[in-house]
């Protein structure tokens, strides 16, 4: 089973758990991350305590990071659930020709006609699809307003979600901790191979570093950074042991998994 890491960089000033505000935390953030197969970039919080922003916002905070993408060898993801932030992204890519591939993880989990139109623009870019019970795009924020009912459901949402949706450049995440109870987040976790033989699909991603069903199952809080960091590494590899598919694996701290063989 093999898994590929992608580092979280929130370049946004309230992040629940972590803030890149100027160059100099980035680049050091960075070299923290060692060998990573993708970056993953956040201009916007979508914890349920922050205030939505607006996609112009969200493009002016991606200025600071657009020169210094052509440096970092590796796939280069958008966490951003406006449009107009990732067609201005795909605008980039091709006026700059850029060399490495694009995702779009979009945690609002609507694949609408944005989608269609942005796995059109080429084999570079590709699309990760997320379960999100907030109704619209300007409500992803809101998701916690949305939680499920324990009902048992999930697995099947999941499937009607996910199982007509295969492509080769569309990527599966359940996305942990939006829109979910504590149960539902725990039920996925512990029974992620069973959702991947259902779906059977080979694109999947997992990312659940610091999220608070995390923290609350092992009492710890965001002051304990290093000591969640390490409990998250050792679910994960537990997950991966049963995993039937190469699976991204979406965290804070890609250094503290880089070790792990499966």
């Amino acid at each position: 089973m093999k898994f590929k890491r992608m580092g979280v960089m929130n370049i946004t000033p309230n992040s629940f758990s972590d803030s890149h505000t100027n160059l100099a935390d980035i680049q050091k953030t960075l070299k923290t991350f060692g060998r990573i197969e993708a970056l993953d970039i956040g201009a916007e919080s979508t914890a349920p305590t922050t205030s939505a922003i607006t996609w112009q916002e969200e493009w002016g905070r991606w200025q600071m990071m657009l020169p210094l993408l052509p440096n970092i060898r590796a796939t280069i993801s958008a966490d951003t659930y406006h449009p107009e932030t990732i067609f201005l992204l795909v605008k980039h890519w091709k006026d700059n020709k850029m060399i490495q591939d694009l995702f779009w993880n979009d945690v609002s989990g609507k694949f609408d006609h944005h989608v269609s139109d942005f796995l059109k623009e080429g084999k570079r870019f590709h699309y990760v699809l997320c379960h999100n019970r907030a109704p619209t795009r300007e409500l992803t924020g809101k998701h916690m307003e949305y939680v499920g009912k324990d009902d048992g459901r999930i697995e099947e949402e999941l499937s009607d979600l996910f199982g007509p949706k295969k492509h080769e450049r569309v990527i599966f995440d359940p996305c942990l901790g939006f829109s979910k109870t504590y149960d539902e987040n725990w039920y996925i976790l512990n029974h992620f191979s069973e959702f991947q033989r259902r779906i059977r699909h080979q694109h999947w991603l997992l990312g659940f570093s610091r999220k608070s069903f995390l923290r609350k199952k092992f009492n710890l809080t965001l002051d304990n950074l290093e000591e969640l960091d390490k409990k998250h590494a050792e679910v994960l590899i537990s997950v991966l042991m049963s995993a039937e598919t190469g699976l991204w694996i979406r965290t804070h701290r890609p250094e503290l998994i880089n070790n792990i063989a499966i």
